[in-house]
């Protein structure tokens, strides 16, 4: 049977370090660092553009003059299948309207790719509010926290250890390939 979730328990969880607080509408949230989506996207699908991304980007004007917003339609594919997205931003920077905001097309592309990611399961701690809950916060700077590296000659007589010994050594140390296939 095939597990659904596969992606998405993968892909779930955010390293603090790549998240700031934000103030949207007068909410304070919190962000994902756009870059730190596109490592994770581009490790589980492969190289943008060519295996996963947008095509068929369209800017829809019609609504700058009445709403002040411009709508981008596009396609997302990636080797999952792909779907529909659709995001609006207002045109204008300041409320008398006067400045219009050179990075719209940028910032609206930005925040379609992050919520088309938040709804494949990507960063979705963040998106389920688990980002509010400081222990967990906590939680995840622990399991996101650098492991040391472990010199070769720890190893030596690894090949007499205990599966849970292996295991506890992969969890604790940041292993090279060499030192993985020794506690194989």
């Amino acid at each position: 049977m095939k597990n659904n979730l596969e992606l998405w328990e993968r892909v779930q969880k955010t390293d603090p370090k790549h998240t700031k607080k934000a103030k949207i509408g007068g909410m304070s949230i919190t962000a994902v660092a756009p870059q730190y989506q596109i490592l994770n996207a581009t490790r589980e699908f492969g190289v943008y553009g060519q295996t996963w991304g947008f095509k068929n980007i369209d800017f829809d004007f019609t609504l700058v003059e009445k709403f002040k917003l411009v709508v981008l339609k596009a396609t997302f594919f990636s080797p999952e299948g792909e779907c529909q997205i659709v995001n609006s931003s207002k045109i204008y920077m300041d409320r008398a309207e006067t400045m219009v905001d050179a990075d719209f097309a940028k910032k609206m592309e930005t925040d379609a790719l992050t919520k088309v990611l938040s709804k494949m399961g990507f960063n979705a701690d963040i998106f389920m509010g688990r980002f509010d809950d400081v222990k967990y916060v906590n939680e995840m700077k622990a399991e996101f926290k650098e492991k040391p590296s472990l010199d070769d000659s720890k190893l030596d007589g690894c090949d007499k250890w205990s599966d849970e010994q292996k295991e506890a050594v992969k969890n604790k140390f940041k292993l090279t390939k060499k030192q993985l296939e020794l506690l194989k």
